[in-house]
């Protein structure tokens, strides 16, 4: 007994290792699914205190954005100015939509990790395990890295551009006016000079406040889903090692292989209900903002670098979607694959039927869904890139007939 939980107390650390980079986002808003996290009372109270902040400053910012957004769209026949600032409110909007998500349902991820622990594999010995658990966790920190970068570089390249225009001005003896950093609508006039400042630091939190919020939610994503996807290899694995080559019924291997396969369906269905909704509002704004902000990077120059690292974190953020989503459905069919493979036509018949059924339910592999309406694979990916290409296209098109 004591053996076994010093195994889980170990498995607990590890997949929270995993986490580190997802639980740094989400404690600069107020968030935290790591064990341990809520033992002080005074640091409960200062966590929530700050999540209502953050959360209030990023619906603020949303409100703002879509405002301008439809002001544009009601009041000016300019295609640019329209554009101008959809991209930003789609990224802001799927934001906003992520942080009520993980915060509605931290209990719930907190017991899905500690659940996790209990078939996470802890043994060395086996180095083919091993080593397919070592490739998983080396790529997932490759893939949250590449994402966080993409996504911090290009808020902080927003956020330092227009302070950098306005130092590029002063030093050429040219007119120079610190510009805003996003385009919100505000009940007030922002021009004048106290609301000048109040406004400028508003929305440079505000960016952060919306990438943490990004960043948190979908390294989540990537690491329940990596993980997921790493315990189905490690069960093919085990599946193919089942051997009925001695007289002795191996059922009850069976049925523990049985188990752990309807474990690792349960995570993946409460994951994909967990995002459900967050994947459609991704699926319905990635074409919207990939066509928005590559028609940005062709008419404003003083952004382009700044809207080309945006356009290279939706990529990133949309493609991540796609490639874990697919990969769980790739990793839960491939254990029919693995039953099929094994000796299973030297076992007696009451393995055989277990067999079966495990067959059966692996013909209906894990999808991640956007509320239901789609299965998200990579041809979602390839999909929302063709969508992107023909918005962007009938855009230009418009703008160039004005």
């Amino acid at each position: 007994m004591v053996s076994g939980n010093f195994d889980k107390i170990a498995a607990i650390n590890e997949i929270n290792k995993t986490l580190k980079l997802c639980d740094f986002c989400t404690k600069n808003i107020g968030l935290s699914f790591l064990q341990g996290s809520d033992k002080k009372l005074l640091g409960t109270v200062w966590r929530n205190a700050w999540f209502s902040f953050s959360a209030m400053v990023l619906l603020l910012m949303v409100a703002g954005e879509i405002n301008y957004v439809l002001e544009k769209l009601i009041k000016s026949s300019s295609v640019v100015e329209f554009v101008s600032g959809v991209h930003i409110a789609g990224y802001d909007t799927m934001s906003f939509g992520k942080l009520l998500t993980i915060w509605y349902k931290k209990e719930a991820f907190k017991h899905l990790l500690i659940e996790l622990a209990d078939i996470w594999p802890m043994s060395a010995h086996d180095k083919e395990a091993t080593e397919i658990k070592r490739k998983k966790i080396s790529r997932l920190r490759s893939g949250q890295f590449l994402y966080a970068f993409w996504n911090i570089l290009g808020l902080w390249l927003y956020n330092l551009t227009p302070i950098a225009v306005y130092l590029y001005r002063r030093v050429k003896g040219m007119p120079a006016y610190l510009d805003y950093i996003w385009h919100l609508s505000y009940p007030f006039d922002k021009t004048q000079p106290v609301y000048h400042e109040i406004v400028f630091v508003f929305e440079l939190y505000g960016g952060v406040v919306s990438v943490w919020s990004m960043l948190g939610s979908d390294i989540l994503f990537m690491t329940m889903s990596s993980h997921i996807s790493m315990l189905l290899q490690l069960l093919q694995l085990k599946i193919r090692r089942l051997s009925f080559q001695t007289d002795k019924s191996h059922y009850q291997d069976i049925v523990a292989v049985v188990k752990i396969h309807q474990k690792l369906i349960k995570y993946g269905n409460d994951l994909e209900e967990a995002f459900s909704l967050v994947n459609l509002i991704n699926v319905l704004l990635s074409s919207v903002n990939i066509c928005c902000v590559v028609f940005n990077i062709l008419l404003d120059p003083w952004m382009a670098m700044s809207n080309k690292f945006f356009l290279g974190a939706a990529l990133t953020q949309v493609g991540i979607l796609c490639w874990y989503a697919d990969d769980i459905c790739t990793s839960s069919a491939g254990v029919a694959d693995a039953v099929y493979e094994s000796g299973w036509y030297n076992s007696d018949i009451r393995c055989r039927q277990a067999l079966l059924t495990l067959i059966q339910r692996s013909q209906k592999p894990l999808y991640f869904t956007a509320m239901k309406f789609s299965s998200i694979t990579m041809k979602t990916y390839s999909s929302i890139l063709t969508t992107s290409y023909s918005y962007f296209a009938l855009l230009y098109t418009v703008y160039r007939s004005n």
